[in-house]
């Protein structure tokens, strides 16, 4: 074993330049460590492996959640963006998914940009071979280029690049990426540390040439009027100038797309791995919903000058030549020229219920894991991922409290919980069915949320947090407005005129004229409350607040009780076997999954309710 003396010393070591390793690094350096990222190409930091876009339905509320707690992904989408759009607004604002088309190019130099600005952060091309523990706890990493180093914590965001394999039809080749190796050193590394691994399966689509597509046959797909950004920390005039373009497969489609199966890695078994059940490649859509006669395509932009064109919907490892003949069947596209086509890539991840709700091995402490290494899918669930792993790193190594997101906080701590307590068969995507709190989880009220709890471990700017705290008490001072006045007969009527609402003939409480169906938060604040100069994120605040107000008083009692079972803490190396209230099995299963709240353990599976009483009662008991 190396000398300690000999080797350059790091707090935080983070592996992987994807959108997880990004936000890790990011969130180390906030909290004043000392760090390094290690990738294996500079170049590829930030690069964006798939689509061209940020956000989306629960997407767009993690991206959010990240911003609100000081991430650097919305800033990035924002200055990023070339078209965006708000999805679901014909329902409720608390499934509004904000999401933005981005130009590829552009969101890689920024993300390079912040890091190669960031104080105390060493950029570091290479693999890591190994890593062990050194007498003093720390561990020590041997990089690819010939450096040793060491590190209090090391954080792997290794992506979709352990021991990866691409494949398109039967022929397959090592790579994560096209034109980038596979981390086979990596691989091995984390198998003989005992950490599970398992094979998953993820792929792209084809990328066309947009000279050879006839857009006219296509429906155009323009940006929102009125954008929405992502951050509320920077102000950024947002580029909405991009449209994409929508088309549809047909039964020939599907003729020829089921003529390729014979041939198909993932039909014919060359691939083990599964792949995410709610994104599945075309032929698994084919394979799945043949009774289907077209599926819709998306054509995106992957930059403003709209130099290739990304088909979303259309991912595929089937041959190129039935890739080929496929694509050509579908309308606009009839004599489209491929850049790239399709493949898939199947690599290893780790079990993550060997992980605690901060990201860090239970079996191997100050090695933590983050984004699509874990199950995921997504740069969205990564980001987030990799946010929470660099915060709880350097709080560990500062001495301080873990920083853990309960369900009724945030997707991503929705996301956390249920990576590491479930084991998952296939790639994990953020739905928001999978929020059972999803009314209070809006991407409207990031802030209300998350801000106290960012600012309290440094997340945030004190200037930040200052304006933060103006709107907040804004935002008081108009609800409170809306329940103790009441507006006049015509201007009243002014709001309602378009909105299907019956006029009113005598003076109405504001509150009562803000909750009709129909009714536009923005026109409302404009007439009723003209010198109120809210953003227009507060006035959708107030109005998601407003309708959801009967909804809330019911699951308030629910959350309550959560937050109270999510702060009694566990030791984590508490001896069950002491606790003679418990069964033998619950005893069993609280010792392997080492929960470190008692909410935690109530999620458990076979964790019965009472069981969570009596560790609660127990906790209690035993406090000094």
């Amino acid at each position: 074993m190396s000398n300690r003396l000999n080797m350059t010393a790091f707090d935080v070591v983070v592996i992987g330049g994807g959108h997880a390793g990004i936000e890790a690094v990011h969130a180390a350096r906030k909290l004043g460590m000392k760090a390094a990222l290690v990738t294996m190409d500079l170049n590829a930091i930030g690069r964006m492996s798939c689509n061209p876009a940020i956000g989306g339905v629960s997407k767009g509320q993690i991206v959010r959640d990240i911003d609100a707690l000081g991430g650097l992904m919305g800033i990035l989408a924002d200055r990023a963006g070339i078209q965006f759009r708000m999805l679901n607004q014909s329902k409720g604002p608390a499934v509004w998914g904000p999401r933005a088309q981005s130009d590829m190019e552009l969101y890689a130099k920024l993300a390079q940009e912040t890091l190669q600005n960031l104080k105390g952060l060493e950029l570091i091309k290479g693999e890591l071979l190994s890593f062990e523990r050194l007498a003093d706890s720390s561990l020590r990493l041997q990089i690819s280029n010939g450096m040793v180093c060491s590190a209090k914590a090391l954080v792997i965001a290794s992506g979709t690049f352990l021991s990866s394999r691409m494949f398109t039809g039967l022929s397959s080749s090592i790579g994560g990426r096209v034109g980038e190796p596979s981390a086979d050193s990596l691989s091995e590394c984390i198998a003989r540390a005992g950490i599970r691994l398992r094979r998953l399966k993820t792929g792209t689509p084809s990328r066309l040439d947009p000279d050879s597509i006839d857009f006219a046959k296509c429906e155009v797909q323009p940006g929102d009027a009125e954008p929405w950004a992502f951050s509320d920390r920077h102000v950024q005039v947002l580029n909405n100038q991009a449209v994409c373009w929508i088309t549809r497969t047909n039964l020939k489609t599907h003729e020829i797309l089921r003529s390729g199966f014979k041939d198909s890695p993932m039909f014919s078994g060359k691939i083990k791995g599964l792949g995410p059940r709610y994104c599945p490649s075309i032929e698994d859509k084919i394979n799945r919903f043949g009774d289907k006669d077209g599926h819709q395509l998306f054509l995106e932009p992957e930059t403003a000058k709209i130099g290739r064109i990304y088909v979303n919907g259309f991912s595929s490892s089937l041959p190129e030549e039935i890739q080929a003949a496929a694509l050509r069947s579908i309308q606009g596209l009839e004599q489209v020229k491929i850049l790239q086509i399709g493949y898939a890539v199947e690599y290893d991840a780790i079990d993550a219920t060997q992980l605690y709700s901060t990201y860090e091995c239970k079996s191997f402490p100050g090695l933590y894991f983050a984004g699509q290494v874990c199950g995921t899918s997504g740069y969205e669930e990564a980001a987030g991922q990799g946010l929470i792993a660099g915060i709880n790193a350097a709080l560990k190594i500062k001495g301080e409290d873990p920083f853990i997101l309960g369900r009724s906080e945030s997707y991503i701590g929705v996301m956390t919980d249920d990576l590491t307590h479930f084991l998952l068969e296939e790639p994990y995507r953020m739905f928001t069915s999978r929020a059972e709190y999803r009314l209070f989880l809006r991407a409207d009220n990031a802030e209300a949320r998350l801000k106290v709890r960012a600012q309290a471990i440094g997340m945030i700017e004190d200037t930040d947090f200052r304006n933060w705290e103006e709107r907040k008490a804004q935002i008081a001072r108009v609800q409170k407005r809306l329940h103790s006045e009441s507006g006049e007969v015509s201007v009243i009527n002014e709001i309602l005129a378009g909105s299907g609402q019956s006029n009113v003939s005598e003076r109405t409480r504001w509150a009562q004229i803000l909750r009709r169906p129909g009714v536009n938060p923005e026109v409302f604040f404009k007439k009723a409350f003209p010198e109120e100069s809210l953003t227009r994120r507060d006035q959708w605040f107030i109005f998601a607040e407003e309708t959801y107000a009967g909804f809330f008083e019911r699951q308030a009692r629910e959350i309550e009780h959560e937050k109270k079972m999510e702060n009694i803490r566990l030791p984590a190396d508490m001896d069950y076997e002491q606790i003679p209230a418990l069964s033998k099995e619950s005893r069993q299963r609280l010792s392997k999954a080492k929960p470190l709240t008692v909410g935690q353990a109530s999620r458990i599976p076979g964790i019965r309710p009472t069981d969570a009483a009596v560790l609660a009662r127990w906790t209690e008991n035993v406090k000094p």
